[in-house]
C-alpha cells in the first residue's frame, strides 16, 4: 500500500444532507454505522429544517453515537447550501477523505469505504473513486468506466458517477469555488463539483455494487412537466458554467442544449402516458 501516512492518522467524513426523509434517514445512517473500516469515520448530517420527524430521528442517533455531528438548520438553506456547509465543516475538522450519501439513499455492503480507501491509498494519482450501484426498482448499473471523459459525457447526461457511491480526497475542494454554486443558485453540488474535480485528478471506478439510489420523486426526478423543465434548464446552466470556466474540456452548444430539453420532455410525456 502506497501511503505517506499510516491508516490511523486519516479520517473519513461522510456527508449526509437531508430534508423531510423520515422514511429513509434511519436506514441511511445505519448503513454508515455498519461500515467496517480501519479508518475513523465521522458522520456529518445536515437536517435542512425538516417539517417531519427527520430531525427527531437524527437526534436519537446523534445522542447515541459520538461520531455523529448533527446540524439542525434554523432555516431551510436548500440542498446546495446545506451540502456546502457540511463540506466546509469536514474540511475544518481535518477530514482527509469525504464520502457522499444523500439522506434517502443507503450503502449495501459493510466494507464499501474500506475498499475505496484501499484503492485511493494505493493510487496517489487518483483523487476520486466511485462504484456501481442499484436503484430501487432492482436494476443494477455496472459500466466499464475507469476515467470520465467530461467533454463528452457532460451536458446531455451529466457524468457516470452516482453521488451516493463517491469517495474523494478532501484536498480537491481547494480548487472549487463553492460559494459560486450558492450565488448562481445551482440546484445541486455533485454535477459541477465532479466536473471541476476532473480537471485536477483522475477518477477510478470499481465495478462492485455498493449503494442503492432511490428513484422516487425528487430533485432529479420531478413529478410534473413544469418541474422537469426547470430542473433540466438548471442542469444546462451548470453545464454552461463549466464550459465557460474550462473551455478546453467542456463543449457547450445551444443545439445540444435544445436537443437535451426536447429529449427529456419527450421522455417525461412518454413515461407519464405509459
Amino acid at each position: 500500500m502506497k501511503s505517506g501516512k499510516p491508516y490511523g492518522l486519516y479520517m473519513i467524513g461522510v456527508c449526509i444532507a437531508t430534508y423531510n426523509q423520515e422514511e429513509y434517514i434511519a436506514q441511511c445512517i445505519e448503513s454508515v454505522l455498519m461500515q467496517v473500516c480501519q479508518l475513523p469515520i465521522r458522520l456529518y448530517i445536515g437536517n435542512d429544517c425538516s417539517t417531519d420527524s427527520t430531525a427527531a430521528i437524527c437526534q436519537q442517533y446523534a445522542n447515541q453515537y459520538p461520531n455523529i455531528q448533527l446540524y439542525n438548520r434554523a432555516e431551510n438553506l436548500g440542498l446546495t447550501a446545506n451540502t456546502i456547509a457540511l463540506l466546509q465543516e469536514m474540511r475544518n475538522d481535518g477530514c482527509e477523505f469525504i464520502a457522499m450519501l444523500d439522506g434517502d439513499d443507503y450503502w449495501l455492503i459493510p466494507n464499501k469505504l474500506q475498499q475505496q480507501m484501499d484503492y485511493l491509498l494505493a493510487h496517489p494519482e487518483c483523487g476520486l473513486v466511485h462504484t456501481a450501484y442499484s436503484i430501487s426498482t432492482g436494476e443494477e448499473f455496472i459500466h466499464p468506466a475507469t476515467n470520465l471523459d467530461m467533454s463528452r459525457t457532460y451536458g446531455l447526461h451529466g457524468s457516470n458517477t452516482c453521488n451516493c457511491t463517491v469517495l474523494f480526497r478532501a484536498s480537491l475542494l481547494e480548487s472549487c469555488p463553492l460559494y459560486e454554486f450558492i450565488q448562481l443558485r445551482f440546484p445541486c453540488v455533485d454535477y459541477p463539483l465532479y466536473g471541476i474535480f476532473a480537471q485536477y485528478t483522475r477518477f477510478a471506478y470499481l465495478p462492485i455494487v455498493t449503494a442503492e439510489w432511490r428513484t422516487h420523486t425528487s430533485l432529479s426526478r420531478p413529478d410534473s412537466l413544469c418541474k422537469t423543465l426547470k430542473y433540466r434548464t438548471q442542469r444546462l446552466k451548470m453545464w454552461k458554467y463549466l464550459a465557460t470556466r474550462y473551455p478546453h474540456s467542456f463543449s457547450f452548444s445551444w443545439i445540444r442544449a435544445v436537443h437535451y430539453i426536447l429529449l427529456y420532455v419527450f421522455w417525461y410525456l412518454t413515461a407519464t402516458k405509459g
